[in-house]
C-alpha cells in the first residue's frame, strides 16, 4: 500500500503570497442593439468604444438663457482677442522700431569706435616720436652740460693764469 504524506491530506492550500490576478468583476448593461452585435461576434470593447464616441458626438441640450449667456461670453472673448491682437501688432511695431534704432546706434557707435581706435593709434605714434625727440634732446643737453663744465674749468684756469701769472 502507498503511503500519503500528511501535507497532502486535508483541504488544498494555496499559500498567502499575492497572486497578481485581477479579481474584480465588471458588469455591463447592453442595449438590445449592443446585445445583438455581441451575439453576432463583435468584440465587447469595440461595441462599448463605439457607444462612447457616439455619446460624445451628441449635441448637448441646454437652456436658452444659458445659450445666450455662453454666446455673450464667446462674443466678449472674441472682442478681447481682437483687442489683444491689435495691441500685439502695435507692440510688435514699437519693438521693431526700437530694434531698428538700436541697430542704427550700434552702427554709428561702431564707426565712432573705429575713428577713436585710429586716433589712439595716431597718438601712440606721436608719443613714440616725442619720446625719441626727448631722448635726443636729453642726450644733447648732457653733452652741452659737459662742454659747458669743461669751458668753465678752462675759463677759470685762464683767469687764474692771467691774474696770478703762470
Amino acid at each position: 500500500m502507498t503511503k500519503i504524506s500528511p501535507s497532502r491530506m486535508g483541504p488544498p492550500r494555496f499559500g498567502n503570497r499575492p497572486h497578481g490576478i485581477d479579481t474584480t468583476v465588471k458588469t455591463y448593461q447592453l442595449t438590445p442593439e449592443q446585445l445583438e452585435r455581441y451575439k453576432n461576434g463583435e468584440k465587447l470593447d469595440d461595441i462599448l468604444k463605439g457607444e462612447d464616441t457616439m455619446e460624445q458626438q451628441k449635441p448637448k441640450v441646454i437652456a436658452y438663457a444659458k445659450y445666450e449667456e455662453v454666446v455673450a461670453e464667446r462674443d466678449e472673448l472674441k472682442k478681447q482677442l481682437e483687442e489683444l491682437q491689435a495691441n500685439m501688432e502695435k507692440e510688435v511695431a514699437h519693438w521693431k522700431e526700437l530694434f531698428e534704432t538700436a541697430m542704427a546706434d550700434k552702427e554709428q557707435l561702431h564707426k565712432e569706435n573705429l575713428t577713436l581706435e585710429n586716433e589712439v593709434q595716431r597718438l601712440k605714434e606721436l608719443v613714440s616720436e616725442l619720446t625719441e625727440r626727448n631722448d635726443r634732446y636729453s642726450d644733447e643737453w648732457i653733452d652741452l652740460h659737459k662742454e659747458l663744465r669743461a669751458l668753465r674749468l678752462y675759463a677759470l684756469e685762464k683767469l687764474q693764469k692771467d691774474v696770478y701769472g703762470a
